[in-house]
């Protein structure tokens, strides 16, 4: 009989335990889902960021490579300024007396 006395003692503290497990339980599941929904929004940010950055950068890009041409433009035009006034100094008579 004391066993079952025992026993009977320790279902009941179960019983007692079970409404305190399942709240910790639901509360467990309920911040796990609300973690789920954060690291999706903060995914969704991290690439929504990345396609700015990418975009951006292209048009870096397309700035740089017309910047290259403009100077590549200029260095021509001086390098055929010099050739033109030394063309110049040289039909005029050059070092010639």
């Amino acid at each position: 009989m004391d066993s079952a006395a025992d026993l009977r003692s320790r279902v009941v503290a179960l019983e007692h335990k079970l409404p305190d497990v399942s709240q910790r339980l639901t509360a467990i599941e309920t911040w796990q889902r609300q973690k789920d929904v954060e690291s999706a929004r903060h995914d969704e940010r991290w690439i929504a960021m990345e396609i700015r950055i990418d975009n951006r950068f292209s048009g870096l890009e397309s700035s740089v490579r017309d910047i290259k041409t403009s100077l590549s433009r200029i260095n021509w035009m001086i390098i055929s300024g010099i050739v033109a006034g030394i063309v110049g100094f040289l039909i005029r008579g050059g070092f010639a007396p």
